[in-house]
């Protein structure tokens, strides 16, 4: 199946108007797993950026060692502190806190800033099988996946979208990054088909492919998006699109990595590349997306 272009929303039910009757639960309810001490922010980017692309209801679920913070940085979310371990991560104590709560989402996000502690690996291999909801991994969901993806994967109770750039693809798939990069768009697909999930691999002209055997060549975006934090961004805009269109993975992550691109491109239009930095791209987004749904 040939590639699709994407340079404008070619799939525009994913941001189509909400009727005047919807309340907060029908807007997306999105359960955001992230942070540990010293990786704060990669949660609050990620929050937040859930928030400015519409979610109804954003929840954090952290290791409790940093409630005090998160209770500053995140008043419009709800938080679930969890278990710690001695280095300020996320305990494996926190999975059956985390089944039972994600009962009560309609995604669940995975990675930012958890860290590589080995518990908290074990705590996200364990959740990648356990939890039957809609997954985003990104991140330190990723690297838990290491040496086991073949493994883990396939054994998902639900649709998964996975969002490794370049490198991380090397890590998981075995490939070397110039391999990677000689076809991006076939070496997605081959993976789409191989582990049974959606890919989103990031990096210029970010790829977004399904089992079906689409795939989108996404054209928005620049280097302006070489910073640190955008990728949190991105997961926080994608978890959001799919909870609300929940039966179209590849056309919520397609979306949600062109909006993530064109703030970029806003963004940068007003700073100039090398100063974007992740919160820019958040700031952009009620602008953008009151001018494409009106609303």
């Amino acid at each position: 199946m040939k590639p699709i272009t994407q340079n404008k929303i070619i799939f525009p039910e994913i941001l189509a108007p909400r009727p005047g009757s919807v309340h907060k639960k029908q807007c997306g309810q999105v359960l955001v797993v992230a942070g540990s001490r010293g990786m704060t922010g990669a949660a609050v980017l990620t929050c937040r950026a859930a928030l400015r692309a519409g979610a109804g209801i954003v929840t954090l679920a952290f290791p409790e060692t940093l409630t005090e913070i998160y209770a500053d940085l995140l008043p419009e979310v709800m938080t679930i502190p969890c278990p710690a371990t001695d280095e300020g991560t996320l305990s494996y104590e926190a999975l059956e806190i985390l089944i039972e709560k994600s009962a009560e989402f309609d995604v669940v996000a995975i990675g930012p800033g958890l860290s590589q502690n080995k518990e908290t690996q074990k705590l996200i291999r364990e959740l990648i099988v356990e939890l039957d909801k809609p997954l985003v991994l990104d991140a330190d969901g990723l690297n838990a996946l290491a040496g086991q993806v073949d493994k883990l994967l396939p054994q998902r109770k639900n649709e998964t979208i996975i969002t490794p750039h370049e490198g991380e693809m090397a890590r998981l798939s075995g490939l070397s990054v110039e391999n990677i990069k000689e076809d991006r768009a076939k070496i997605a697909q081959n993976y789409v088909q191989k582990w049974l999930v959606n890919i989103l691999l990031k990096g210029p002209e970010t790829i977004i492919a399904g089992p079906d055997g689409r795939t989108v060549i996404n054209e928005s975006g620049s280097r302006a998006l070489a910073t640190a934090g955008t990728g949190d961004v991105l997961t926080g805009i994608l978890a959001t699109l799919w909870a609300q269109n929940i039966k179209q993975p590849l056309e919520s992550a397609s979306t949600a990595v062109y909006l993530h691109g064109l703030a970029g491109d806003k963004a940068a239009a007003k700073l100039g590349k090398r100063s974007v930095i992740a919160s820019d791209v958040i700031g952009e987004l009620p602008k953008l997306l009151k001018m494409i749904t009106e609303d």
